[in-house]
């Protein structure tokens, strides 16, 4: 180990959730020579959650990280993209995906939430610092520290929090009642930045021989007045698929809906006539199912991200909702943008200061709070677009957007995506170090229209990646 690294290990990150956000920050780490320790409520790689969709930003962190070998064999990238109106008729067949990879020399792709996660856990090298079974109920801080609670009232001692654990994080909470300590006002925004007006039931189906409701490497996308669906075969033999439905009204947290298998069951039940693709409906994706589960569809930027030694980040500080998938990725974004921050500041201060560590944390902020907010507001639009919430909304996906050519599509997505950050401080894999481009998402973008970009993004990505 460098004399450098060794200085970075006199630095103790401690992580709140051990999801995709929470592994990727240890694998980031422990690249980087700091020191953590990662605290998750539950147990690690659990077969919770259906899916996760990746794009070529995130893959290209993967890649650096040396996860991303374990998942390409596990996928079919995605290709071809149908879009169906409410009486079954094909309107739009796209091949924009295509043009994606072609563009970026990466897949979008589409995989079990759970193999992602086994994937990333088991390129952890030192598994002794991921700690299961521990959720961090308290904190505290001193200039110098802070000290963690878990449930089982053992007490950590490190040198930064961060809040990886979700859009119900707990360390998001904690820090709300610090701040309000001497600012309620904020406080009270920060507990209720999220709003949800959709919601989803997201699962995962049999696609087999016997029953193959659409080929691999297929997506199958369906537009109804107030709901939509979508299907998506991203690995042999499986479908993950959604069902977004309008709210019958607003709320936010902490009073968004919990539901539970009555609720699907009840929604399918409503539902499950309305055709997805050619010849297959929502109810028979429900009765072929492996699992499923209903979740209210939460948006929101969090106010303020940090204070003192703790800072958020992913679904704990931004939530979009689910139709493009982008919200994972964005947190990904998330992790080189801190992580890369952070290293730059170890190299020179081994244990620095609240002040040298509150620098670090407003230009991770500066970084990602635009990118996050239109992220966010695009995902609310998509979700919008494919209930087709207003006449203008069906009138454009129906008649207007389809006018964009695919190749037009990929090249501004492959823009925005080019915005993406990367791990500074590991090397940048092969497809990248030749790559023209790889910072010209602003220049591409320069004088054009925000409504252009977005359209064009609508049915570029649209509602077929979980985040």
């Amino acid at each position: 180990m460098t004399s450098s690294n060794q200085k970075m290990n006199d630095f103790t990150v401690l992580i709140a959730g051990g999801s995709l956000v929470g592994l990727g920050l240890a694998l980031s780490f422990e690249r980087a020579g700091i020191n953590y320790e990662l605290f998750e409520k539950g147990e690690f790689a659990p077969q919770l959650g259906a899916s996760i969709g990746l794009h070529p930003h995130t893959i290209r962190i993967l890649e650096q990280l040396g996860a991303w070998s374990d998942i390409e064999g596990q996928v079919v990238p995605l290709q071809g993209r149908n879009h169906y109106d409410e009486k079954g008729d094909c309107f739009e067949k796209s091949h924009v995906l295509r043009h994606i990879q072609r563009v970026l020399r990466r897949p979008i792709i589409f995989m079990e939430r759970c193999k992602a996660l086994e994937a990333l856990h088991s390129h952890v090298i030192d598994k002794s610092k991921l700690h299961s079974n521990s959720a961090v109920v308290f904190y505290e801080e001193s200039d110098e520290e802070v000290t963690v609670t878990l449930n089982n009232g053992t007490k950590h001692r490190g040198n930064l929090l961060i809040g990886a654990d979700g859009v119900h994080s707990k360390v998001r909470d904690l820090m709300a009642d610090k701040i309000n300590q001497t600012d309620e006002s904020l406080a009270k925004d920060i507990r209720e930045a999220f709003s949800s007006e959709y919601n989803c039931i997201f699962a995962v189906s049999r696609n087999g021989s016997e029953k193959q409701f659409l080929p691999d490497a297929m997506v199958h996308n369906v537009y109804y007045p107030g709901y939509s669906a979508v299907s998506a075969a991203g690995v042999h033999g499986l479908v993950f698929w959604f069902l977004f439905m309008k709210a019958s009204e607003l709320t936010k947290l902490p009073d968004c809906p919990r539901f539970t298998d009555e609720d699907a069951e009840k929604c399918i039940r409503k539902y499950g006539s309305s055709l997805v693709g050619p010849g297959y409906t929502i109810q028979d994706l429900w009765d072929n199912r492996v699992k499923a589960s209903m979740v209210p569809l939460e948006e929101g930027v969090v106010k303020q991200w940090f204070h003192n030694r703790v800072v958020l980040i992913g679904d704990a500080v931004h939530k979009a909702t689910v139709n493009p998938g982008l919200g994972g990725n964005l947190a990904y974004e998330g992790i080189a943008r801190l992580t890369n921050g952070l290293v730059s500041l170890l190299k020179e201060s081994p244990r620095p200061s609240i002040e040298e560590l509150n620098t670090v944390f407003d230009t991770y902020v500066a970084g990602q709070k635009p990118r996050a907010e239109t992220v966010v507001d695009l995902s609310g639009q998509i979700t919008r677009y494919e209930a087709q919430d207003t006449w203008i909304l069906k009138f454009a996906a129906k008649y207007l957007v389809p006018l964009v050519s695919d190749s037009l599509k990929a090249k501004l997505y492959a823009s925005f995506s080019r915005g993406g950050p990367w791990l500074e401080y590991l090397p940048l894999p092969t497809t990248d170090i030749h790559s023209e481009g790889l910072h010209s998402s602003k220049d591409f973008c320069r004088g054009i229209p925000m409504l252009v970009i977005s359209a064009t993004l609508l049915v570029g990505v649209g509602s077929v990646f979980l985040v």
